[in-house]
């Protein structure tokens, strides 16, 4: 018996085929004209390490291991036990930049204020918790109102000989963006009211930490200078918002740099606003304010600043245990926070609206002393030996 077999033929000489075909054509086209416009637009700016730390923070160090077994089969490292390598997983995160353990990364775009917390924690040497993160918010216009200050005289600075100096020049900024920040133990209508949002003052406020900073740095031989402008009172006056603090304090830093080539290190000294118990530590039967530091991400050469504070919170870390609570970085609020003005240039929280100005004072002292290290052992390092005579 013989079979019959059909064929099916297919008529490519029709308007409407010939029509969609030159759609798809012309859209494939216009699709890759597009993409090459974009590589084009970034080729100057090339892939650097930031965009690498970027696409690196989604990955564990078990995956990174894992991914370099499969191109190096001779390649086993110590550990044992490995994590799997997920790869949707890894693929989602890296596409939607939403980390499933995470829920901040989802809810951050999503809830007005919650990018607030939309903080990396840099380096830290214990796990941070959510509510241990640095939170920016305005204070209350009650804080922020001009009424008699409280004035609070300066504790002396304890002596210290030293070899080096800077020859009379001043190579170290210290200022306030937020400075009317003071302490509740310091404001009667805080106090009274026990409110730590009311810690606010024009004169008894974290100047006082600035002030004793730059007289320690002075002791170790560092030229320094206090920035002491009144932004809060400054913006009152305008009746602008305090979220421009850091636009009026650029102001300022720029001029002086502008004024002194030789100012190089600049310091932006804060109050924290977590309670007593995130933001002090007692070491040796003395109690301390806590410290971090804050980079700015938004700044493209943040990595830069991220080094000069590692350096200082090694230093802390190394003679203070636990004095330090690390460095994070924020892209929410302001995000630069005036640090591409130098890459020596940092924010310093102090203490929170709990602690004494004594305790702010101690932990001040000690981030001068490691501030100082950190400097001169710069200055060795860029010391040009000296030619020898023949």
């Amino acid at each position: 018996m013989q079979r019959k077999y059909r064929g099916v033929v297919l008529n490519l000489n029709g308007a409407g085929v010939q029509r969609s075909f030159i759609m798809l054509s012309l859209s494939t086209a216009v699709v890759f004209i597009l993409l090459g416009m974009l590589f084009v637009s970034h080729a100057g700016r090339g892939l650097s390490s930031q965009h690498v730390g970027k696409i690196a923070v989604g990955m564990s160090n078990g995956w990174m291991l894992q991914t370099l077994r499969y191109e190096l089969p001779y390649f086993q490292p110590d550990a044992p036990e490995m994590e799997t390598v997920n790869i949707p997983t890894l693929m989602f995160r890296l596409v939607t930049s939403i980390n499933p353990d995470d829920p901040r990364t989802l809810l951050g775009y999503e809830l007005p204020g919650f990018s607030l917390f939309d903080t990396e924690v840099l380096v830290s040497e214990k796990a941070v918790a959510l509510s241990d993160l640095p939170f920016e918010s305005s204070p209350p216009p009650e804080a922020l109102r001009d009424e008699p200050a409280v004035d609070k005289k300066e504790a002396p600075v304890p002596p210290q000989d030293t070899m080096l100096s800077t020859k009379g020049k001043k190579v170290m900024f210290i200022y306030n963006t937020h400075n009317r920040e003071s302490w509740v133990s310091e404001v009667p209508k805080a106090r009274e009211k026990n409110d730590p949002n009311l810690a606010m003052d024009s004169k008894t406020n974290v100047t006082l930490v600035s002030k004793r900073m730059a007289k320690t740095l002075e002791q170790n031989g560092i030229g320094s200078t206090v920035g002491l402008r009144d932004f809060t009172g400054i913006l009152n006056q305008r009746s602008a918002s305090y979220s421009l603090s850091y636009a009026e304090s650029l102001k300022m830093v720029k001029s002086v740099v502008a004024q002194d080539r030789n100012l190089n290190y600049f310091i932006d000294i804060h109050r924290d606003s977590l309670p007593r118990k995130s933001t002090t530590a007692t070491i040796n039967g003395k109690t301390y304010a806590q410290t971090f530091f804050v980079i700015g991400m938004r700044n493209p050469n943040w990595e830069k600043n991220q080094q000069f504070a590692l350096k200082v919170h090694n230093v802390i870390e190394k003679k203070y245990p636990g004095l330090s609570k690390g460095i994070f970085g924020k892209k929410g609020g302001n995000g630069e926070y005036n640090q591409s003005v130098s890459p020596n240039s940092i924010l310093i929280e102090v203490g929170g609206p709990d602690n004494t100005v004594e305790e702010c004072y101690r932990t001040a002292d000690i981030l001068a002393e490691a501030i100082a290290e950190v400097y001169w052992e710069a200055e060795k390092a860029n010391a040009k030996p000296k030619a020898k005579r023949s």
